[in-house]
């Protein structure tokens, strides 16, 4: 892009070269898309998150390894006294 800001190369050349669709780039840099924000506040506050990867790094040495189910049981005893998005308290797909 920087080409294009210099001025040595056009912006429909350069994205061409690119393969970007020349409308959805257009609209980019004129500000006419939307951003949607894919981060979302965490629901366990600092000190839980630091508790819950000591148990994971712990848990790395057992057999057999610690399940999807298990970090979400553990998850919930930790949110299950305040509200979260989750359905029915469980994260993910229930």
């Amino acid at each position: 892009m920087e080409v294009v800001e210099k001025g040595t190369c056009s912006l429909r050349n350069e994205i061409r070269s690119w393969n970007i669709p020349f409308n959805s780039l257009s609209k980019h840099l004129n500000g006419k898309t939307k951003r949607k924000k894919m981060e979302s506040a965490s629901v366990l506050i600092e000190e839980e998150n630091v508790i819950i990867v000591a148990w994971i790094i712990g848990m790395q040495e057992c057999e057999p390894s610690i399940t999807l189910q298990q970090l979400k049981m553990i998850i919930v005893e930790f949110t299950q006294t305040r509200p979260t998005p989750f359905k029915h308290g469980m994260l993910g797909k229930t």
